[in-house]
């Protein structure tokens, strides 16, 4: 396939979840759980492709990955900013890639 087909297949498949409700009516009737599944939508659809990534990426240090995530799981559990999720998951990825 071309690459820049690719490319733009997966920008408009990234955009629907974003554009269609700014161009449907009655979002402002729906039940308050189906709106923040709606807002929810495009952190999934993120998580789900880079999760297998995360556990394939390192070979054979498939725990490095795995590390990285549960760190990242136990600060953003304890509603830590962002950021500090990010470190804390970089840390250990990295401690664990030094084993």
């Amino acid at each position: 396939m071309n690459k820049y087909l690719m490319i733009f297949l997966c920008s408009v498949v990234t955009m629907l979840p974003r554009m269609v409700p700014l161009f449907v009516h009655g979002l402002d009737n729906m039940p308050r759980f189906l709106k923040k599944c709606m807002l929810l939508l495009p952190i999934a659809s993120l998580g789900a492709l880079i999760f297998p990534l995360a556990l394939t990426d390192f070979g054979i240090q498939w725990y490095a990955g795995l590390g990285g995530i549960v760190a990242a799981f136990v600060s953003s559990f304890f509603r830590k900013p962002m950021i500090v999720s990010i470190i804390f998951a970089l840390c250990a990825t990295s401690l664990l890639l030094l084993v």
